[in-house]
């Protein structure tokens, strides 16, 4: 968001936008928007945790003890807030996707915000239809796909430079005046 502040401040009549931007914002814009998710977790909590319950509909011959999450309205206010810090998150990598090259790694976090954002989407039908002890493979599930896939669309790119290119890992190739890409 900074860096889309900064480009945008440096076209005529942009200069006033880069006030907002300031460290103490930034720390503030985090802060605020960490205390809202711990809020309503909070207030999730507080109203109807969830709970342990016996589930024998499956089985007739064992007992399944599987996690009610009580309140729904409060787990998809939860998975609501999350989704609208992704797509945030994702709007503002796309917006600064035309950034010059060497500022620019919005195209990394664009690719891995929709990575998250599609196997979220995939996780809520997926975690509903699922019965008992599977819902809870499902979500590790998610949680493992959405983290790999964030993990490999941004770092995937800089080890392949590291690791295979190492040419193009220098401060010239960086600047522009080294190696030419292929």
């Amino acid at each position: 968001m900074v860096v889309l502040a900064v480009f945008k401040a440096s076209k005529p009549g942009g200069g006033a936008t880069l006030k907002w931007f300031g460290a103490a914002q930034q720390r503030g814009t985090v802060l605020v928007l960490t205390s809202i998710q711990a809020a309503i977790c909070t207030a999730w909590l507080v109203s109807s945790s969830p709970t342990p319950h016996k589930n024998m509909k499956y089985h007739n011959d064992k007992i399944v003890y599987e996690c009610v999450v009580g309140s729904t309205v409060g787990f998809a206010v939860l998975l609501g807030y999350i989704g609208l810090l992704a797509t945030l998150s994702f709007l503002l990598a796309f917006l600064a996707r035309n950034l010059p090259d060497n500022f620019n790694e919005a195209k990394l976090i664009t690719f891995s915000m929709l990575i998250f954002c599609a196997v979220w989407v995939a996780f809520v039908p997926a975690y509903v239809s699922s019965p008992g002890k599977y819902a809870d493979a499902v979500e590790v599930f998610a949680i493992l796909a959405s983290s790999f896939g964030l993990l490999v669309a941004l770092f995937g790119p800089k080890c392949y430079i590291i690791l295979l290119r190492p040419e193009r890992n220098t401060k010239k190739a960086i600047i522009g005046r080294g190696t030419n890409k292929t």
